[in-house]
């Protein structure tokens, strides 16, 4: 039964999916694997900091997800091993999200407080939750600090943004540190160039949708 038209087309067509190259994706993966063991040092160095945890969702609640079309396909192969209801769910998701057409929205993929596709998440998802850069290089919080998370012990919410006396106030043993996550940087890593690895668009995630 044709539920939304062509917008089913894309999600289920195997056509879209045998156009993909196997090695492409263990190119990837490879290259995945690198920037994850990074990620966690990253993350366990500020872990004093952190409070994500199971079930807490706010990072996937608003945003606009940025991805490469690589991404979006490596996405896009972990939906497909999902159950019929979990992918009729997104597929609604997709559809509401698509008519609403908002700058800012909860990712489809946010299926009861978890991402459906954790294994397959791009970069954006990854690495949200550390201190990173604005476009001017200033220092940029994750917006889940103003809700009393992620470094909201430092996060002066007058100046609104990061305050060395609060680091030294609660005694905290690393010093906070900003690092460059943009996916421009991390997809112009050394190791992708020797991969050979082609990242393709970057667009938000909702637009890969027709």
């Amino acid at each position: 039964m044709k539920v939304y038209g062509n917008m089913i087309k894309f999600l289920s067509s195997n056509l879209f999916y045998g156009k993909i190259m196997t090695d492409s994706f263990e190119k990837f993966e490879i290259f995945l694997k690198s920037v994850d063991e990074d990620i966690t040092k990253i993350f366990d160095y500020h872990k004093e900091y952190l409070f994500c945890k199971k079930g807490c969702s706010i990072c996937c609640e608003i945003g606009d997800y940025p991805l490469s079309k690589l991404e979006f396909d490596y996405l896009m192969s972990g939906y497909e091993k999902l159950d019929d209801s979990v992918k009729t769910q997104i597929q609604k998701n997709i559809k509401k999200t698509k008519e609403e057409n908002k700058e800012f929205y909860v990712c489809p993929f946010l299926i009861n407080n978890a991402c459906s596709v954790y294994k397959n998440r791009p970069f954006i998802c990854r690495t949200f939750g550390v201190l990173t850069e604005d476009d001017n290089g200033n220092p940029k919080f994750p917006h889940c600090a103003t809700k009393g998370l992620n470094f909201s012990q430092i996060y002066d919410k007058e100046k609104k943004h990061l305050s060395a006396e609060l680091v030294e106030k609660n005694h905290f043993k690393n010093f906070p540190r900003i690092f460059r996550l943009h996916n421009n940087v991390i997809m112009g890593l050394p190791l992708a160039k020797q991969l050979n690895i082609d990242f393709g668009e970057i667009k938000r995630l909702i637009d890969f949708f027709k």
